[in-house]
């Protein structure tokens, strides 16, 4: 197979200030830029565009100073740890839980550009892409596109291209990727890698599948969120699929949850970078069925994940309301509860679903404690 990167490839950065003087044509996109540099005129906001040199310099000078505003208006404290254990000549394929569309892969950018490391590519799907700017600027962000909703005879030969690229960035760009454990946010807070995604990365396999694996380097990432801004906005899908309804997404609904994700109250968040999954899942030379194979790599993945998972007080009182217990009352108090309470009142004012609607809510923050206790 002929292998074709061009319609799904990142910008590279020759090509950079060509792409950046044709957003300066995107109104939306300079009035925002515009209201979180306040500081800068638009003209200076311009130059300041042009005057980097490479993706990198833009990403780390311009793009990170725009998520740390970000994290100071709507985050009240941020940390993050295992960054230092990455090293800097590898190349890792970084697994992250899913929650919010923009920030999972922006936060953990964030993180490796603070301790001064290469920002990884990031795996996007092309149905967040409504407007062919907002693929432009994802492109300038090394983002590299994951085709969706596409012909059923085009996914084949789509999954064995993006798998192919997936390779050749990690192994002779020895460039790191960010890509998520599946397909679309984790709306019910129970994370859980889909084995397709590593059926996907295993399409590029010369020979043996699991070798093939080790070489990718798979590395997960827990990211914890105490308040999710676009909880209340996931509730009513939740609520269908419960029933076994099909929910319809309104249009333009992507990107209000983008939106809300960047600009809503996040309460607390913690990123925990794990370690390579590599040793552990040699283990695993001797399952010949692949399927099964993929299976234990996943729970492997799976465990990692929620034993690094930070859990808040918003899960440990989600927990214990769900399940009309006092299991975890000794982490927090009357008023955390209280707090939380009103917060998911809020949040489902205009809700129809009663109390349907509540345990969906309390079920969402409640499944990141169930999931650490099966680690423990």
């Amino acid at each position: 197979m002929s292998l074709n990167f061009e319609d799904i490839r990142p910008y590279k950065d020759d090509e950079y200030k060509k792409i950046v003087q044709e957003l300066f044509e995107v109104q939306p996109l300079m009035d925002t830029i515009a209201y979180y540099l306040p500081e800068l005129s638009i003209a200076e906001i311009k130059e300041l565009l042009l005057s980097y040199s490479t993706i990198q310099e833009f990403q780390s000078k311009m793009v990170c100073e725009f998520i740390d505003r970000i994290i100071k208006v709507s985050v009240d404290n941020f940390s993050y740890d295992g960054v230092l254990r990455l090293n800097k000549d590898e190349s890792y394929l970084l697994l992250s839980n899913h929650r919010d569309i923009v920030l999972d892969s922006a936060l953990i950018n964030y993180c490796l550009n603070d301790r001064q490391y290469n920002t990884s590519e990031i795996a996007i799907g092309s149905n967040l892409l409504s407007e062919p700017w907002i693929k432009k600027l994802v492109r300038i962000n090394k983002s590299f596109i994951v085709k969706r909703n596409i012909p059923k005879q085009e996914m084949l030969p789509a999954s064995q291209n993006l798998s192919a690229y997936i390779d050749y960035t990690l192994k002779e760009k020895k460039q790191s990727i960010w890509i998520a454990q599946r397909e679309g946010r984790a709306k019910d807070g129970f994370d859980k890698t889909n084995p397709g995604v590593l059926k996907m990365f295993g399409m590029a396999a010369k020979d043996n599948l699991l070798d093939h694996l080790i070489g990718l380097n798979i590395t997960p990432v827990s990211l914890a969120y105490e308040l999710d801004p676009c909880d209340g906005l996931k509730v009513p899908e939740l609520l269908k699929k419960s029933i076994g309804e099909e929910y319809v997404k309104a249009k333009g609904e992507d990107e209000m949850n983008m939106i809300m994700g960047i600009k809503g109250y996040k309460g607390n968040i913690h990123i925990q970078f794990g370690e390579s999954i590599n040793e552990e899942i040699k283990q695993f030379n001797h399952i010949k069925n692949r399927n099964e194979l993929l299976k234990n790599v996943a729970g492997v993945i799976d465990r990692e994940i929620y034993r690094n998972y930070h859990l808040w007080n918003s899960n440990y009182v989600a927990y214990d309301l769900l399940h009309s217990t006092t299991k975890y009352t000794e982490k927090y108090d009357e008023n955390g509860k209280e707090k939380f309470q009103d917060y998911m009142s809020g949040k489902l004012s205009g809700i129809e679903g009663g109390e349907q609607a509540e345990n969906t809510f309390l079920q969402m923050y409640a499944n990141p404690v169930i999931n650490a206790e099966g680690v423990k």
